[in-house]
């Protein structure tokens, strides 16, 4: 199924509108990570198509969203997705927020805003790992994941790269930096699955198990054999793991 173009609020990419006369299905958001689009989803999105309506967004300063005159932090990338989340007919606590690397971030903040609409978030490679909270260490262990990732993943990664730019990029790790991951997530009342690929340098197991802790109902889950970009270079072992999850979650 084609992509096509909503450009109401955020830029986005999406296939399959809510209908809120159909069946209830869950809306699944794709948050993509610094320096990447939602093309970094499109493996992915096309796996969970036939299961919900999938939402993929480009950040503000990223892929064809209008660029940032100045650094857009996180909190606010996450309010620039909220009007088109109200206009979409999205039922009350039926989506799935799905945010990757610094796209985790946006999906704390997507879920904290709004509980109403959140069924359950799913964190994948999130960031920023505590022992290595700078900029060097961000940059260098992100480098070193694009040789670690299958060659049509690293290509992705580098034409994304490459489109948004050095400024872009150096603008969305110091967004990443500032903002309190582990401090923010406890206010998340939605289940939660951190998710991230077994050769995954910028998120380690630990990191991801410590911050499973930090909500009432938190679970991690590896792919083996994958790095960070993991939603592209393993959908299909993603989106088992993201249907499983979904279907997990019952209504209080």
């Amino acid at each position: 199924m084609a992509w096509s173009s909503a450009r109401a609020g955020a830029p986005a990419a999406a296939l399959r509108r809510p209908d809120p006369s159909g069946p209830a299905r869950p809306t699944f958001l794709l948050i993509h990570g610094v320096g990447l689009s939602h093309l970094a989803f499109s493996r992915l999105a096309r796996a969970l198509v036939d299961h919900g309506t999938v939402l993929a967004p480009d950040l503000p300063g990223f892929g064809r969203a209008p660029g940032a005159r100045r650094r857009v932090s996180v909190e606010e990338m996450a309010e620039a997705l909220l009007p088109a989340l109200d206009r979409g007919g999205i039922r009350p606590r039926s989506l799935v927020v799905l945010g990757h690397s610094l796209g985790a971030q946006v999906a704390i903040e997507v879920a904290r805003l709004r509980p109403d609409l959140v069924r359950g978030v799913v964190l994948i490679g999130p960031v920023v790992d505590t022992h290595a909270a700078s900029a060097v260490g961000q940059a260098r262990r992100l480098l070193l994941d694009m040789v670690l990732e299958p060659p049509v993943t690293g290509a992705m990664v580098a034409r994304d790269y490459v489109r948004g730019g050095l400024l872009s990029f150096a603008a969305g790790v110091r967004s990443m930096l500032r903002y309190p991951t582990a401090e923010r997530l406890p206010a998340v009342t939605a289940p939660l699955l951190v998710l991230r690929g077994s050769g995954d340098p910028v998120a380690p197991a630990r990191w991801d198990a410590e911050l499973a802790r930090l909500v009432a109902d938190g679970r991690t889950v590896e792919v083996a054999g994958a790095a960070h970009n993991v939603p592209h270079s393993h959908p299909t072992e993603v989106a088992r793991h993201v249907l499983a999850f979904a279907a997990s979650l019952v209504d209080d």
